[in-house]
Parts: C-alpha cells; structure tokens; sequence
C-alpha cells in the first residue's frame, strides 16, 4: 500500500489518500501460465541467497529448477522460500506475484531449456500480486493502514 500526503490549501494534517496496487492472485494468473521471469530468494548461511528459476504451474501445484550446484543442495534445508514471478519495464507495466512457502524435492519429470535443472515444489503458505495499471484509491474501510 501507498499512501500520499497532500499538501495544499488545507495544510499540514490533512487526510491522506490511501492508494493501492495490489490485486488478487486471479487478476495476474497469466503469470504462472507464462512467467516471463522467475527468481527465487532464500537465507543461506545468515544471508540472502537469489537465484534465477525455471517456473512451472501445474494443476494447482508450484514448481520451479535451479540449475544443480550449491545453491539447489541448500534449498533443500531451507525453511521457507520466496518465489518472485513479475514483468514490465515502465511504472504502469509492472505487474507480478510472489509465494512464500516450503520447498520440497520433486519429481524430476519436468525439461528445462537443456540445461539439467533440480525441480522442488514450493508448498504455498502465503501470496502477494499487484498491477500499477490497476492503481487504485481505497476506500476508508479497505484494510489496516
């Protein structure tokens, strides 16, 4: 959420308009379907470890390869996961999605670029998507500030 202070003829203590990019996860599902972009974030060692992904969403199930090296050996014993799928270059083309969950080990059935990738599911406990071409003011009861 974004809120902007305006500063006008009213003054200082003037309400703020409460503005919001965020959408629900159907608004940006062509995402999953077509990531143009995936990047996985995790903490490794007491620091945070990135890495670009190869994305599949299947029948309701979350996947993603990393090409095999340390990084694929410690997700393994990763707690939990980020995974980041967005695109756009202007302000009003971003758009995107992230998934907060569990990566587990999965069946290796899934190709990627020719490159030999280690597949995990990511187990979904929490997501986020937003749109800045669907910016938008909230209401007064829209949320917490």
């Amino acid at each position: 959420m974004i809120e902007v202070a305006w500063i006008g003829r009213a003054g200082i203590g003037t309400p703020m308009k409460r503005i919001t990019r965020t959408v629900e996860l159907d608004a940006v599902r062509d995402l999953l379907e077509r990531p143009p972009r995936a990047t996985l974030a995790f903490t490794r060692d007491g620091r945070i470890d990135a890495h670009p992904v190869s994305f599949v969403y299947r029948s309701g199930s979350y996947f993603f390869g990393m090409q095999a090296g340390p990084g694929a050996d410690a997700i393994e014993s990763a707690a939990h996961a980020r995974l980041l799928i967005d695109e756009g270059c202007y302000h009003t083309e971003l758009r995107g999605l992230w998934l907060l969950g569990k990566p587990v080990p999965a069946d290796p059935a899934h190709e990627g670029g020719g490159e030999v990738l280690r597949w995990f599911e990511l187990q979904v406990e929490k997501t986020a998507a937003w749109d800045y071409d669907l910016m938008r003011e909230m209401a007064e009861d829209d949320g917490p500030r």
